[in-house]
C-alpha cells in the first residue's frame, strides 16, 4: 500500500491518496475528506505519481472535510462516499458547526450546491483500486463518522497488514469534540472503547500527525 496526501489550509485537514502499490489495478487511488482547496496541491501529487482517482471516501460531514468537494470532483469526477447518518450534512455544511464558525465559513459557502453521495453503512466492504475498505460507523463527533479500515493487498514482510483511517474520531494525543450539533459524548465513549478491540495498527487521522493505535491505547488520556 502506498500513501500520500496534501494539508488544506482550512483548519489543516488531512486529505490522503491511497493506492495499492505493487502495480495492482495500475495506478488507481482512494481520496480520502475533501479539504477546501486541496483539488490543486492533490491533482499536482497525483499527476506526479501518474495515480487515477476512484473513488472519495469522507470520514465525516463537517465543513472542513467536505468544501473541497466542488473543485475536487471538477477535476476528478468518481463517485463520493459519506456514513449515511451524516448525508444530511451535505445540504449545508456550516449548519453542522458552531455559530461563529458558521459566519466565518460564508464566504465559502456561497453558491454551495450539494453533491451527490452514496451512503455508508456499519459493516460496508467496499473494494476500491484493488483495496478492501471495511467501513464502522463511530458516532460521537458527528452521528455519521465513519472509520476505514484499509487492508494492505501486499504487505511488506512483517509489516502491519492493514492502516485505520479514522477521521475526527482519533487523533496522535486527543480525540474529536462532542460539543458540536450532532456531537455525542456518551457515544463517543462507545466508539473509543471498541478501538481495544482492534488490531494494532497506523492511524491515520483528520488533523495532525500519523500514529498507532498501541501507542494512543497506552499514552492518549482519553483512551
Amino acid at each position: 500500500m502506498e500513501i500520500t496526501g496534501v494539508r488544506a489550509s482550512l483548519l489543516d485537514v488531512n486529505c490522503y491518496a491511497i493506492a495499492a502499490g505493487d502495480g495492482a489495478e495500475g495506478s488507481a487511488c482512494v481520496l480520502v475528506d475533501a479539504g477546501y482547496d486541496c483539488a490543486d496541491d492533490l491533482a499536482e501529487v497525483l499527476a506526479e505519481l501518474d495515480w487515477h482517482p476512484v473513488a472519495i471516501l469522507l470520514t465525516h460531514g463537517h465543513a472542513d472535510h467536505v468544501l473541497g468537494l466542488p473543485n475536487l470532483l471538477e477535476r476528478f469526477p468518481v463517485p463520493v462516499h459519506l456514513g449515511r447518518p451524516d448525508l444530511y450534512r451535505l445540504e449545508d455544511p456550516a449548519a453542522g458547526v458552531s455559530a461563529q464558525f458558521a459566519q466565518a465559513l460564508a464566504p465559502l459557502t456561497q453558491g454551495w450546491s450539494a453533491p451527490d453521495a452514496h451512503a455508508v453503512d456499519d459493516g460496508d466492504v467496499l473494494e476500491l483500486a484493488g483495496l478492501t475498505l471495511t467501513a464502522t460507523l463511530a458516532p460521537g463527533h458527528t452521528e455519521g463518522s465513519t472509520l476505514y479500515a484499509i487492508e494492505d493487498p501486499a504487505p511488506a514482510g512483517d509489516g502491519p497488514g492493514e492502516v485505520l483511517v479514522s477521521g475526527d474520531v482519533l487523533f496522535a494525543g486527543s480525540v474529536g469534540r462532542t460539543d458540536l450539533p450532532g456531537g455525542d459524548p456518551t457515544a463517543m465513549t462507545a466508539t473509543l472503547a471498541a478501538l481495544r478491540d482492534r488490531q494494532d495498527t497506523p492511524v491515520l487521522p483528520g488533523h495532525g500527525p500519523a500514529t498507532r493505535l498501541s501507542h494512543e491505547l497506552s499514552t492518549n488520556p482519553f483512551l
